[in-house]
């Protein structure tokens, strides 16, 4: 089957089953203006040398100062940074006012309370399609510890929240309420229960509801 006949969004969902990080991609136009974009398709390519690449739509709004910039940066978003994130998708004008940041060795936009960041020399510029692919050689990098931010199916999950919860015991904590008191008894629990191999907010979720417990503000994925 020729690829032009597939459907483009059923194409899309089955790619976003890949979980994968969540970045954003920085580097300074030619009047040394920081640019940026949030984006999925990042990989590491070679550890000798050390190259990275990523992959740029051909229609994105920075893609003739991305392209011809010396040096650019990925930024490995946090846990905390889903908001980081939708800015940087988003066509705003100042997506840099909302983010703490400054300048890497290069001058690229390093992010504060990144999972990680590289910054990079580019190495090569790939034509791939409907987008390019920037590769980049590492020339400065920073591990921080913090968990970073996935995404896949449309929606954003905590790689260390479901590592830790997936297989184990999940805890439940809940605030009570009746006509506007809380209600609290030290001595009162929820109980625990093992995910096994299933999806554990679905599980814990259910097992609640047979308890006859009315579970609201379930966590969500958040679209893009």
């Amino acid at each position: 089957m020729k690829a032009d006949v597939f459907d483009p969004r059923a194409l899309r969902e089955a790619l976003g089953a890949f979980p994968t990080a969540v970045t954003v991609i920085t580097a300074s136009d030619p009047a040394d203006r920081p640019v940026g974009f949030t984006a999925n398709s990042f990989t590491s390519v070679s550890l000798d040398p050390p190259l990275l690449l990523v992959c740029l739509a051909k229609t994105a709004r920075d893609y003739p100062a991305m392209t011809a910039a010396e040096h650019f940066a990925i930024n490995i978003l946090s846990e905390a940074q889903k908001d980081v994130s939708i800015k940087f998708a988003r066509p705003l004008e100042d997506r840099f006012a909302a983010v703490d940041w400054a300048r890497g060795p290069n001058g690229c936009p390093i992010f504060e309370q990144v999972a990680a960041w590289f910054e990079c020399s580019m190495h090569d510029v790939i034509e791939a399609g409907d987008h390019v692919m920037m590769v980049g050689r590492v020339t400065a990098f920073e591990s921080s510890g913090l968990n970073g931010l996935g995404y896949a199916r449309g929606g954003y999950f905590t790689p260390g929240a479901s590592s830790s919860a997936a297989g184990g015991e999940i805890g439940a904590v809940a605030v009570l309420e009746r006509h506007g008191a809380l209600l609290g008894d030290e001595n009162l629990s929820l109980p625990s229960y093992s995910a096994g191999g299933g999806d554990p907010a679905k599980t814990l979720a259910s097992q609640l509801e047979r308890l006859g417990l009315s579970v609201h503000d379930w966590f969500s994925l958040l679209d893009l």
